[in-house]
């Protein structure tokens, strides 16, 4: 069965405006559990639940566009784009549009194919109700891996969009794209016939590069889009009461220093006996991280490089930092390093793309 994507069938609005879309709409709304049914007022009545308007439709979007991600309308395009041309921002924050014709045969995204989901509700759809999902963006209608949807659903963050149009135009025109990555197992890309899976980030024998990688964007003679999946994991360990402004400047120098992106933070690690710490718990919810806290015979059965004995007479533990970066089932990157207050350790987990995210 076909995935539904991202979007959330109550976040759905599904729009009609003739008797035969009714039908259709009914079917659509059915098929997303919990979507909103929006129809013309003269239609009120015929269906329990709906939504009635009396305006045009390009007078009820204003007020509805931002009520819902995505947008289900079975009526001609043309009456769609002329309502939502006012309201098109940005492909990294627009609603799915989904255009649907009067028989429910044709599903055909016109807007948020892969960052809002379109695409996948047009396949859900056309699954479920015995139609025909019309892709029309590039690598789809290629069958090349889409380096935007690629980036969302790793959960990755992009400093700048600007070289997804270029190095998307590679690939969908079949040209070689090197992807790399230091926190990806990007093994699953090596089934395209325009992708090269490079095991360093250079960009010999390619002519557009996408990276998925922890360290901060670098310089590169093609045009590179650059993506920070949240694989890195930072374990801590302080002294009782350091506070939250020691612990910022301390991590973000430390990960300035090594050249690691703040956006590839994923998750926050430390010994259980710091629950209580009110810095770390400050510093957690503002960079709006999970803090993991583990027990002391979780830390003590990771091997790590640099036991301390004055640390374990101490705490009875032999390390905070470091173990608590194993504990979290990372690959140490970084050893542990004294910094004022603070002991701070690295380390990064392998991610693995979503099978869906794929053509």
């Amino acid at each position: 069965m076909a995935e539904l994507g991202p979007l959330r069938p109550e976040r759905v609005a599904v729009y009609t405006l003739t008797l035969p879309g009714l039908t259709v709409a009914e079917r659509v709304q059915r098929a997303l559990p919990g979507s909103t049914l929006y129809a013309p007022s003269k239609y009120g009545g015929l269906l329990e639940g709906a939504v009635y308007f009396a305006e045009a439709i390009k007078d009820l979007l204003p007020k509805t566009w931002p009520l819902h991600d995505g947008h289900v309308f079975v009526m001609a395009s043309g009456i769609v784009l002329r309502a939502i041309a006012p309201l098109i921002l940005d492909k990294r924050v627009d609603p799915a549009v989904l255009v649907v014709d009067l028989r429910g045969r044709y599903f055909v995204p016109l807007l948020a194919g892969h960052l809002g989901g379109a695409n996948p509700l047009a396949r859900y759809l056309a699954e479920t109700l015995g139609g025909e999902a019309v892709l029309t963006t590039g690598t789809d209608a290629v069958g090349a891996p889409a380096p935007d949807l690629l980036a969302k659903a790793l959960g990755a963050r992009v400093p700048d969009w600007k070289p997804l149009k270029e190095v998307s135009a590679l690939l969908v025109d079949g040209r070689p794209v090197g992807f790399w990555s230091d926190c990806v197992d990007l093994s699953p890309l090596r089934r395209y016939p325009m992708v090269r899976v490079l095991r360093a980030p250079e960009a010999e024998g390619v002519e557009g590069m996408v990276l998925f990688t922890v360290k901060r964007p670098f310089p590169l003679p093609v045009p590179a889009l650059f993506a920070h999946p949240p694989a890195l994991v930072l374990g801590i360990g302080c002294n009782r009461g350091t506070p939250l402004e020691e612990i910022r400047e301390a991590v973000f120098a430390f990960l300035e220093e090594g050249g690691f992106a703040r956006e590839a933070l994923g998750c926050l690690a430390t010994a259980a006996l710091k629950r209580d710490e009110e810095g770390l718990l400050a510093f957690a919810e503002e960079i709006g991280l999970p803090l993991g806290f583990h027990p002391a015979e979780v830390l003590n059965a990771q091997r790590i490089p640099n036991p301390s004995e004055a640390v374990f007479r101490h705490t009875g533990l032999w390390g905070v930092a470091e173990a608590a970066v194993l504990a979290e089932g990372a690959r140490l990157l970084v050893e542990k390093t004294k910094r004022g207050n603070l002991t701070l350790a690295l380390g990064v987990r392998t991610l693995r793309i979503p099978e869906e995210a794929l053509p």
